[in-house]
């Protein structure tokens, strides 16, 4: 499951929707400035209406064109209902930062010059095309589980 992210997406809703529908549809032709979700991965919009007193965080989990596919109330929120011409924007939501740092500890303040990794890989896994990675071990690969690093790319181990 990964969050999707693409620069200043934004646009407007095509028509209303009510606090309970799980999809919306966008200005025509501007959904292609959103991300486009395969399997698990997602991306946050927030939903806000043009006064700018209603807001809602939604997780689109597909995009077909100008239409997404939501789960709403996301990162302490609540479905609201939103007109046409209200706003639709990918922003950086709290759970992602949260999600982000989740592996940082800090020292005896906020400083939060460490990052711990687990010690143990349960589930198979494949390095991202065109990435490297880095692990602090010793490093344990449960048996039956395998550890992918696609040819010219390094996983390197300190």
């Amino acid at each position: 499951m990964s969050a999707l992210y693409t620069n200043n997406a934004a646009t407007t809703l095509a028509s209303g929707i009510n606090n309970s529908v799980t999809s919306l549809t966008v200005a025509s032709a501007t959904g292609g400035l959103f991300p486009s979700p395969t399997g698990t991965d997602y991306f946050y919009v927030t939903l806000e209406n043009t006064a700018g007193t209603v807001r809602e965080i939604v997780k689109v989990t597909a995009r077909s064109t100008d239409t997404f596919t939501i789960v709403r109330g996301q990162d302490g929120t609540s479905a609201q209902t939103f007109a046409t011409s209200d706003k639709v924007e990918l922003r950086i939501v709290a759970a992602e930062m949260s999600a982000l740092t989740s592996g940082s500890a800090r020292g005896g303040n906020s400083d939060q010059v460490l990052f711990e990794n687990g010690t143990t890989i349960t589930a198979n896994y494949t390095l991202t095309t065109g990435k490297n990675a880095i692990s602090v071990g010793p490093i344990t690969i449960n048996s039956g589980v395998s550890v992918t690093v696609p040819s010219g790319q390094r996983w390197v181990i300190l």
